[in-house]
């Protein structure tokens, strides 16, 4: 919304009588302040004037009669000029032009409204033009904040008119917000910011890859299309502007990144599943095959595999759920992120998340899995590099492989992967469920006992045959599971199994069930 700010006139009456003069100064609207005052503001409201200034200066140096008699007329004549009826005493503006307006005739208030008028209609009609490719964007007059000085103007018009008789023309200077424009500026030149796009990988045959070019980046110059707008606007009511950019290179082309992608690491398990887990995990890794993971980008495997469930054709499978052996739709997935978090770490890839199962995998070495449950847990790695990576992934008949092709650094050649077992915790006591519906003599062991596990993880680097650095990977907790038995209404505690006869007598198959499906970590 505009608004326009004046500044008040202080009217000045000289009044003689018998050789005394008597200036009298009051604030009222009639004449101009001449004393200097602040520019007047616009952006299209009126304000009320404000403030009275009284100045006032009496010198009386005749008697008492003849000072009543000069404070009588003095006040009969004020009377008469401020209410208009004595119209020969009210000065007015001569052959003064601002800009295209005539002030010939005007008292001063009067001119200052017609000036105020005239820029309102000046703004309203402002047209302006981005341009740049091709495109416009254009902006008009009341997305402008502007001020003008037309009280300096008058001020100035109207003491200079009574030394030269001479028409004279003065000119308006506009003064435009520049945060508010430089906003403006920025909202219509947002879609012209293009960062730049760094080639790609696009595909992969078996024996070569096949590239994408990048694309150059543009960014807009906001300091020079700034100074250009407010010089276009100070100058003209409409015009075309030119938006001045700056090019943004790719860091590299399709040729220099073509040579820098090798391959940097692979990993391959064995399912141990029935035939649906296989098909799970196989399905999961062909949805993984293919991904390109940007430089600085981090790759999910729920993200890109995302619910392993029967609308998105997975099959039921043996999985753990809560550490216990179960069948859901999905069941071996987990080995598909296992055998992409193996690929990672060989490939110089930083985890960002990664979970144990409940128990260690039969398929990689302890501390070496990942296991995933959607939505909540996920596997997930970063590129660290500043080139793409690509991943290769699949399944060969029961054999599950990844591989990962990226940038490597001269600082190696390869990387190993090894891990260990550090801490062994036996299980808790045996948990022991009465079922009334049964007879007195049975007894049942539903859930195996298991130690839990404490194991590390590292990697390390070799170049020329050689180590030159070993790097901590993720730790990893396995809790211990104690021993669930069911037995008749009338049976004793006692007379379950004691735990030394159970406690892991069918470790091994809970070991090698596959994937964490419903809990939302394996635990």
């Amino acid at each position: 919304m505009q608004t326009c700010h004046f500044t008040e006139s202080i009217s000045k009456y000289i009044i003689q009588y018998q050789g005394f003069s008597i200036f009298k100064w009051r604030k009222h609207e009639g004449e101009p302040n001449m004393q200097k005052t602040s520019q007047d503001r616009y952006s299209g409201k009126h304000r009320k004037p404000h403030g009275t200034v009284v100045l006032a200066g009496v010198l009386i140096t005749a008697a008492a009669v003849t000072a009543v008699i000069v404070g009588t007329n003095l006040a009969r004549r004020a009377a008469a000029i401020h209410s208009g009826s004595d119209s020969a005493s009210v000065q007015t503006f001569g052959k003064v032009t601002v800009d295209t307006v005539s002030l010939n005739g005007l008292t001063y208030p009067k001119a200052r409204r017609a000036l105020m008028n005239y820029v309102i209609k000046k703004d309203s009609g402002r047209n302006y033009t981005l341009i740049y490719g091709g495109n416009t964007y254009p902006f008009s007059g009341n997305d402008l904040h502007t001020s003008y000085n037309i009280n300096a103007v008058l001020q100035k018009a109207w003491a200079e008119q009574h030394a030269s008789d001479g028409a004279k023309q003065y000119h308006l200077s506009v003064t435009v917000d520049q945060a508010t424009l430089q906003a403006k500026l920025q909202e219509l030149t947002a879609p012209i910011n293009v960062q730049a796009k760094e080639p790609t990988i696009r595909s992969f045959d078996g024996s070569s890859f096949t590239f994408t070019e990048g694309t150059t980046g543009v960014q807009v110059n906001e300091a020079a299309l700034l100074t250009d707008t407010v010089k276009a606007i100070r100058s003209s009511d409409s015009a075309s502007i030119p938006v001045q950019v700056t090019k943004i290179p790719c860091k590299y082309t399709a040729a220099d990144l073509k040579p820098k992608i090798v391959k940097l690491g692979s990993f391959s398990t064995v399912s141990t599943n029935t035939e649906n887990g296989t098909y799970n995990m196989s399905r999961a890794l062909q949805a993984v095959n293919g991904t390109v993971i940007k430089p600085g980008g981090i790759f999910s495997y729920l993200g890109v595999v995302g619910s392993a469930d029967r609308a998105n054709g997975y099959r039921l499978a043996g999985a753990l759920v809560n550490g216990v052996s179960a069948q859901e739709y999905g069941g071996g997935i987990c080995q598909g992120s296992t055998t992409v978090y193996g690929a990672a770490m060989r490939s110089n890839c930083t985890v960002v998340e990664r979970s144990p199962h409940s128990s260690p995998s039969s398929y990689v070495p302890i501390g070496q899995d990942a296991t995933v449950s959607y939505p909540d847990l996920d596997f997930k790695f970063k590129n660290p590099t500043d080139y793409p990576m690509y991943i290769q992934s699949g399944a060969d008949g029961r054999t599950m492989y990844c591989t990962i092709y990226g940038y490597k650094d001269d600082s190696w050649d390869k990387i190993e992967v090894s891990s260990q077992k550090t801490g062994t915790v036996p299980p808790p006591a045996d948990v022991v469920k009465v079922d009334k519906t049964k007879s007195a003599s049975y007894r049942e062991r539903t859930v195996t006992a298991l130690n839990g596990y404490y194991a590390t993880c590292s990697r390390t680097f070799y170049k020329n045959g050689g180590a030159v650095r070993t790097e901590a990977l993720p730790k990893s907790y396995y809790p211990p599971r104690a021993a669930v038995y069911v037995v008749g209404a009338s049976a004793s505690v006692s007379s379950a199994p004691a735990p030394s006869q159970s406690a892991h007598s069918s470790s091994a198959v809970s070991q090698s069930s596959g994937s964490t499906a419903s809990s939302k970590k394996a635990a």
